[in-house]
């Protein structure tokens, strides 16, 4: 995975969304992309990047940012300072008019960015402050090369633009037919790589890229796929003049939108790294595939897009802390569906400056390379189980073959990683059993994802989890769809075969389903992000959330994401005298895995671009360096559920009390509390509500279908109204949401109650024991509490109460039959078992029984 890739490639698969019917579309939109108030959204930063140990000047554009207060960065060595603009001049001979309008001060319309000299070259978050909070993030990239502007007109060669090797440019396709033409003098033999950032850098271009030479003839041509950064390379031919052509493929769009920074030089570029995965803590010997690598040596069997890598061999060791296992630590771009791994950057270092940064990811297990003599079952390459096998398709129509044995009842998790590291891949596996001539499996491309906002779906293979069906050797045959007319070293891939290791990845976003957004909260109100949790090798608990870093007199109350839900709302309140805040949070989730405690820290991601509302159109997203919080001016209002626990049977009711307190005599409006689809677990429902002034305490009756799962869920309740924060001004749409409820949803039976003998005979005299047996249902692990129950005027059968222990499924109750009684055959006795859950709510599990009484 490259910056050339970005680690954003886009999929598109369909999928379908029933939208409720108990409410408006258009509501629903009000419902899941009202504010409280107005944020700053930042579109553009005009240059998106600057040289290290340089300030520069900056423009910025987008909504709601009049006024900044403040640029912040990512890292703490780059500092943004607002230019304040000189005030009017005013004639001090003039003669003072009454009637005039009073002199207004000219808006801050830049800023002074300053890089210090130990600010690594990479790309960081920027975020602007002003009085309506902090922004959704912009990128902004640092390198080390000659940085200029664009300058037009430079749309044809005639105005071509000249410019030096190691040189970036920061420019903008204003137009749809806009085209901008650079030259740079070149030396015979030189490899000059033209790379041009634009997706990787929160740009909307498509890139496409062309290098023209000596007497007009194209010498090479590139253009990316969609959301992908482009980069032509040529090794010059003769000494001369060489132009550079970029556009916008197709023609279409252009506009402030579609900015890029061009870097023309000689600096190395790493395509590929193989193995792509290391153990925590060791050094392993990887091979480079790249251009202008430091004793690289071109390997005519590596090609890409008709130009020959080169190949070099380095030492690279990964990081051994057991804290950096479960992050992910690359200052590229990182799309929803590379957000699960885990791992690292690493770059080069070259006479002409660092290559841009490769991923490295972590191993699970040790690392098992192909040996590249594989591509018959014949061949199949033996490997033992655990292992990380790291391969590659290295040629067309490639089939990969590993063979491992395995022991009956063996559990094994068989898991390919590919597109999702960034290559260009669309794997798949078959798992095979040669002793019974049987295809076990074929697994193919990951379809689920977690939402639209972020998401997940990919073209890798479902990780697939195999129980061993008997002692013996089993077969994978790996390959790419892909396969049979691309092969290169980009495209390679990594497959575990462990044994199940549950774990979850959270991902936390501010509250705007399709626009950038970024999280304020209003004095004495609420406001949420939503985080989403990946599970991975069947996990399903719980995660209990929290927040760290919170300044005072805001508060976020321990809420819970329910093992049966991907994301949930994690509402935060603010105090009526909390302070203004600008800064930075985390959200931490913490879990119990196989009996041990796991803590993870959620990674921050958000919308780069907006889309159309209710169009089931997945939003450009990637992942954030920080999760920012405002804390600003008065809430419009508070919304408040006013039990914070609650606990209801499936097939049942529960009323929740819910309280509007109006903080602003302006707001009068009616305030709609109205379900979302898809935020309440399935077969929770309530009806619409609507808060009218001076009726501001209602119940929501919260019905529980039958089919909803048994579990802990968080739940919230989103109102609307258009509200006007200022008695002068427009309304606004707002949107409130609840302070949250901890929910149980109680099952009506934990286990299904079995017998081993439904109908013994015993003689009068004596006694017999019988095995009853508990399947227990929804993790339920405390006792059974067990007794024969008798139907009325039946006599001649006893038998003590027994215990199904906690964790245990089965206990022994002895039947007794008194000396003298008479033959017969008693029916619908009643073997009754009683659970306690939730601390209160006693369980009843029965199942009938015979007792034959012989003499």
């Amino acid at each position: 995975m490259t910056n050339r890739r970005c680690f954003s490639g886009l999929v598109v698969i369909t999928a379908t969304i029933v939208a409720s019917a108990i409410f408006s579309l258009p509501a629903y939109g009000q419902f899941i992309n009202g504010h409280q108030w107005p944020v700053p959204r930042l579109n553009t930063l005009t240059p998106p990047g600057g040289k290290v140990g340089t300030t520069v000047e900056v423009t910025f554009a987008g909504t709601e940012v009049e006024q900044p207060d403040a640029l912040l960065f990512s890292h703490p060595g780059i500092k943004g300072v607002p230019v304040i603009p000189p005030p009017p001049v005013v004639d001090p001979k003039a003669k003072p008019d009454p009637k005039a309008k009073p002199v207004v001060a000219p808006p801050i319309t830049k800023f002074n960015v300053t890089i210090a000299a130990d600010v690594p070259p990479g790309d960081y978050d920027a975020r602007l402050v002003n009085k309506n909070g902090i922004s959704n993030p912009r990128r902004f990239a640092v390198g080390t090369f000659i940085e200029v502007a664009e300058k037009e007109p430079n749309n044809d060669v005639e105005q071509v633009q000249k410019i030096e090797l190691g040189t970036t440019v920061s420019g903008t396709i204003a137009a749809a037919i806009d085209v901008d033409y650079f030259s740079f003098d070149g030396k015979k033999g030189q490899r000059v790589l033209v790379v041009c950032r634009a997706s990787g850098i929160d740009s909307k271009l498509d890139p496409e890229i062309r290098v023209i030479g000596v007497g007009g003839r194209e010498l090479t041509y590139y253009r990316p796929s969609p959301g992908q950064d482009g980069m032509a390379d040529v090794t010059i031919p003769e000494d001369g003049e060489y132009l550079i052509r970029l556009n916008k493929f197709t023609y279409t769009v252009g506009g402030v939108d579609y900015f890029y920074r061009l870097t023309v030089g000689t600096m190395p570029y790493i395509d590929a790294v193989f193995p792509p995965v290391i153990e925590p803590g060791k050094t392993a010997t990887v091979t480079l595939f790249g251009r202008n690598l430091p004793g690289g040596k071109l390997d005519p069997a590596s090609v890409i897009n008709g130009q020959v890598l080169e190949k070099a061999t380095v030492s690279i060791t990964a990081p051994a802390d057991l804290a950096l296992r479960s992050q992910l630590k690359y200052s590229g771009s990182i799309a929803p569906l590379a957000g699960t791994l885990d791992g690292f950057e690493y770059r080069i270092n070259g006479p002409t400056g660092a290559s841009n940064p490769i991923f490295i990811g972590y191993s699970s297990a040790p690392v098992v390379i192909e040996n590249d003599d594989n591509d018959t079952v014949e061949k199949a390459q033996a490997v033992a189980v655990p292992c990380e096998i790291a391969g590659r398709i290295d040629k067309k129509r490639d089939r990969d073959w590993y063979a491992f044995e395995a022991r009956k009842g063996d559990v094994l998790m068989i898991e390919v990683s590919s597109h999702r590291f960034g290559s260009p891949t669309d794997m798949y596996f078959v798992l095979k059993n040669l002793a019974t001539k049987a295809d076990i499996v074929l697994q193919d491309d990951t379809i689920e994802t977690v939402s639209n906002r972020f998401f997940t779906a990919n073209r890798d293979p479902q990780p697939y989890r195999f129980v061993v069906p008997a002692d013996g050797k089993f077969h994978l045959m790996v390959a790419s769809h892909t396969g049979d007319n691309h092969a290169d070293p980009t495209h390679q891939y990594r497959m575990r075969i462990t044994a199940e290791r549950p774990d979850f990845r959270l991902f936390v976003m501010p509250a705007d389903e399709n626009r950038p957004d970024s999280c304020r909260v209003g004095q004495g109100g609420t406001h949420h992000y939503t985080v989403y949790a990946v599970r991975n090798d069947s996990f399903r608990g719980d995660i209990a959330l929290s927040v760290e870093g919170l300044p005072a007199g805001v508060s976020c109350a321990v809420q819970t994401l329910s093992g049966n839900m991907k994301f949930t709302q994690l509402v935060l309140a603010a105090a009526d005298n909390a302070a203004e805040f600008t800064g930075f949070v985390k959200v931490v989730g913490t879990a119990t895995v196989n009996g041990q405690k796991v803590v993870q820290q959620a990674r921050p991601a958000s919308v780069v671009w907006a889309v159309p509302m209710q169009q089931n159109i997945p939003t450009i997203t990637r992942l954030n360096a920080d999760l920012a919080l405002a804390i600003r001016d008065k809430a419009p209002a508070k919304f408040i559920a006013t039990m914070d626990k609650a606990a209801v049977s499936i097939g049942d009711n529960i009323d929740i009390p819910l309280k509007l307190v109006r903080s602003f005599a302006e707001f009068k409006a009616n305030f709609l509390v109205a379900p979302v689809p898809g935020e309440l677990p399935v077969g929770l429902t309530f009806a619409n509500l609507t808060f009218a002034p001076g009726k501001d305490e209602l119940k929501a009756t919260v019905t529980v279908a039958a089919t909803t799962l048994p579990g802990t869920y968080n739940v919230t309740f989103r109102g609307f109204a258009t509200i006007s924060p200022d008695p002068k001004a427009k309304p606004v749409n707002t949107l409130l949401i609840s302070t949250p409820v901890q929910l149980k949803v109680l099952p009506k039976q934990v286990a299904t109650l079995t017998v081993d003998n439904a109908n013994p005979t015993v003689k009068a005299g004596a006694e017999t024991a019988i095995a009853v047996r508990v399947a227990r249902l929804f993790d339920y692990a405390d006792a059974f509490k067990v007794e024969l129950i008798l139907p009325p005027n039946v006599k001649g059968v006893s038998a003590d109460n027994v215990t199904i222990a906690a964790g245990a499924n089965e206990a022994k109750m002895t039947l007794r039959i008194p000396a003298g009684t008479p033959p017969a055959a008693l029916q619908n006795l009643t073997l009754r078992a009683t659970a306690v859950v939730n601390g209160n709510v006693t369980l009843t599990h029965e199942i009938k029984i015979g007792v034959n009484i012989a003499k």
